[in-house]
This record gives C-alpha cells, sequence and structure tokens, in this order.
C-alpha cells in the first residue's frame, strides 16, 4: 500500500522502521502487516485494527498505526492505551 499522503514527520519514521527491518524495497508490502491492534481511549472508545503495525514517537506525542488496506492513522499518544493481541485456536488439541 502507498502511503502518499503520509506527514513527512512519519515518512522519515517510517522509512527508518523499514530499514531496521533490513527492507530496501522502499515501500510496505503484506509482509510488514502481520498485528492485530486494539487502541482504547481516554473516553472508553477503542479501535480494532487486523494486519496492522504500529510506530510510536513519544517526541510527537503521536502513535501512527499502518494497516494492510486501510492505509494509516494517526491518534495522540497521551490518552491511548495500546495492546497487541494474539489469536488462539480453541478447538485444537494442545499436548
Amino acid at each position: 500500500m502507498k502511503h502518499d499522503d503520509l506527514p513527512e514527520r512519519w515518512a522519515i519514521k517510517l522509512q527508518a522502521h523499514l530499514l531496521e527491518l533490513g527492507v530496501t524495497r522502499g515501500r510496505l508490502s503484506a509482509e510488514e502487516f502481520h498485528y492485530h491492534l486494539k487502541l482504547t481511549f481516554e473516553d472508553g472508545s477503542f479501535a480494532f485494527f487486523h494486519y496492522a503495525f504500529h510506530l510510536l514517537d513519544e517526541e510527537l506525542k503521536e502513535i501512527a498505526v499502518f494497516t494492510e488496506h486501510c492505509g494509516y492513522h494517526i491518534f495522540p499518544l497521551f490518552g491511548t492505551n495500546l495492546e497487541l493481541l494474539e489469536s488462539k485456536w480453541t478447538d485444537v488439541e494442545t499436548e
């Protein structure tokens, strides 16, 4: 997915993140979107994101969520709680 309208402050951070991961293609691909995130806000409302990843910037006081199919979303860091969710199958027997 392209992020042509991503604010410059986040475009730089996204590029640095990709380089840290060893991604040299200069753009995102489906390989980067493997998390499920839940953000809960101060007022108790929340948002779920499937096939996403996030970046935090304490200096900007922002959190950016990048999704595979729905672009990016930028939220204030203050009053926002982030949870990484893990899927568990309940019908599989374990030893």
